[in-house]
């Protein structure tokens, strides 16, 4: 009997040390035309701080939000895709801030879109229509093209580690520009046709101008079978900077995946694909802001932020890549059945309130547009609350005698990076 129970101890140790030395290649398998079904949750608990008469104020922050969607990769490189399309079956979130409560959902016509990723840049669009910049948010989610690029795409044992690359580590935490990081995967275990791990490590970089600092603590599961990254719970506390655009936030942010191969679905066909990919991505990947009221609505690239909107105006910011540009209001003006003169209107804007005129730098009624309004433009030198400034002032003017007033406000070290994109915005103006 003794011998037979040592016999069995030994059996047992034996045969946990052969699994605990089983090498395994931690690697996906040829990513173009592949399929899956991806669901994708999100939840959010954090603090927003923001400045108020000279006063940090804070407010609690909540969000939850619920993907699910079917996905063929198109393109991959080096180990990660770089486009897909997507038919969502769901898309919807809820954020709340203080007592305010926001629900955002995707609308059923947009709901068949390409993601891909370009200069490091991600971005999603509809071939059927333009989104708005709530639905756009809606798809900044975890960036499922990149999850393959958490594996090391080498053999491992359990208890090896490897450093996750600068681009997944970018693409995961959402970034514009990556810092430093420390982020490593390690094998914890293999059993059968499955194989876990851990990824872990901070994370330093710049999201909308802002500085990011974040502790990554993830896992995942990889089927040896499918080559797949099947399941990863991706947490992350976030210390946030205020930037240009957003407020400083303290925040913890947990992402569960659920990616199951599947069989190529007809919503994702060669022929389905073939028409999609035929519509040109840059004027598709526009965004459509339409005003609350229905009294205009224009389209903006997506360098553009909505950063206020008030019951009479709206405020975007203009952002190239980490640097603020410019900063753009747009004011319902009063009707009038005959537009002012163009001198007129200039000698209003200069004496606009806390504004400091020295030079006209422009002034013209020549400005094109898509709809047949009158657009007068005038460009201005001066301070603004004392700060050396450059504005240009628009006035449209529809032909029912609807009026817009769009102020356009820079630096003067910025004017060189603005290069027209405030006359796109401009052109595109549908006044009601």
């Amino acid at each position: 009997m003794t011998s037979r129970l040592l016999f069995s101890v030994f059996a047992v140790s034996f045969v946990a040390h052969a699994a605990h030395a089983q090498t395994v290649l931690l690697s996906e398998g040829p990513l173009p035309k592949s399929c899956f079904r991806i669901e994708l949750s999100m939840d959010l608990l954090g603090e927003v701080r923001v400045q108020q008469e000279g006063k940090t104020v804070s407010m609690k922050q909540t969000a939850a939000a619920k993907h699910v969607f079917l996905e063929r990769i198109i393109d991959a490189k080096q180990g990660v895709a770089e486009k897909t399309a997507r038919v969502y079956q769901k898309a919807e979130a809820r954020i709340a801030v203080d007592k305010e409560i926001m629900q955002r959902s995707l609308r059923p016509e947009r709901s068949w879109m390409i993601a891909m990723r370009t200069k490091d840049v991600a971005i999603a669009y509809a071939p059927k229509g333009l989104l708005s910049q709530e639905e756009m948010e809606l798809t900044e989610h975890l960036d499922t093209l990149y999850v393959p690029g958490l594996l090391s795409g080498k053999d491992a044992k359990p208890g090896d580690t490897w450093k996750v690359t600068g681009n997944v580590v970018n693409a995961l935490c959402d970034l514009d520009g990556l810092v430093h990081h420390d982020l490593t995967g390690k094998l914890e275990a293999v059993a059968g046709d499955q194989a876990t791990g851990n990824v872990f490590g901070q994370v330093e970089g710049i999201d909308l101008g802002a500085t990011v600092h974040i502790l990554v603590q993830a896992r995942f599961t990889f089927d040896l079978k499918e080559k797949r990254i099947t399941f990863l719970e991706w947490k992350q506390s976030d210390q946030r900077q205020q930037g240009p655009v957003n407020p400083a936030l303290s925040a913890d942010v947990t992402y569960t995946l659920r990616r199951t191969p599947i069989e190529e679905p007809k919503e994702l066909s060669d022929d389905a694909l073939a028409a999609a990919l035929a519509v040109a991505p840059d004027k598709m990947t526009l965004l459509h802001f339409r005003d609350a009221k229905g009294g205009f609505e224009f389209q903006h690239s997506r360098d553009w932020h909505l950063v206020g909107q008030q019951d009479n105006q709206i405020a975007f910011r203009l952002m190239d890549r980490r640097d603020f540009v410019a900063q753009m209001t747009v004011m319902r003006y009063k009707n009038a059945e005959k537009m002012m003169e163009l001198d007129a209107f200039a000698d209003l804007m200069s004496k606009a309130p806390g504004w400091e005129q020295e030079a006209l730098l422009e002034k013209t009624d020549q400005v094109p547009g898509d709809h047949g309004h009158r657009v007068y433009r005038v460009g201005a030198s001066g301070k603004l609350d004392g700060v050396a400034a450059v504005q240009y002032f628009h006035l449209v003017h529809a032909q029912g005698g609807a009026q817009l007033l769009v102020t356009c406000t820079l630096r003067p070290e910025q004017v060189q990076h603005l290069r027209g994109r405030d006359l796109a915005v401009l052109r595109s103006i549908a006044l009601k």
